[in-house]
């Protein structure tokens, strides 16, 4: 049991299974969708073509892990610190909206 000292008699700073949890995810990577305005509204005009999108990257995560993102590398390359959490920045999510214009 790790307990408050002054040195550390138990050796609590060593890797231990103490705390291992299901690590087990599923990811929305990458979801767009787009929508093309109809061409007949451009008849009269120099456009030819409109299309509106919308991308989102890392939409959801679905998981039971409590730390901050499931998907755990290696810290600075180094195999013995593989899976443990040394809390590492969650994926973002990005999102990116848009008009592709044809003339």
């Amino acid at each position: 049991m790790p307990r408050i000292t002054l040195n550390d008699p138990n050796g609590n700073g060593r890797i231990s299974n103490r705390f291992v949890e299901d690590g087990s995810y599923l990811r929305i990577q990458n979801v767009s969708f787009s929508y093309d305005l109809p061409s007949k509204i451009f008849d009269n005009s120099f456009i030819s073509k409109v299309r509106l999108y919308v991308n989102v990257q890392n939409l959801y995560t679905f998981t039971k892990y409590t730390g901050s993102d499931p998907a755990l590398g290696n810290l600075d390359q180094n195999i013995t610190l593989s899976g443990i959490d040394l809390g590492r920045y969650p994926v973002p999510r990005t999102t990116s909206m848009g008009v592709n214009l044809e003339f």
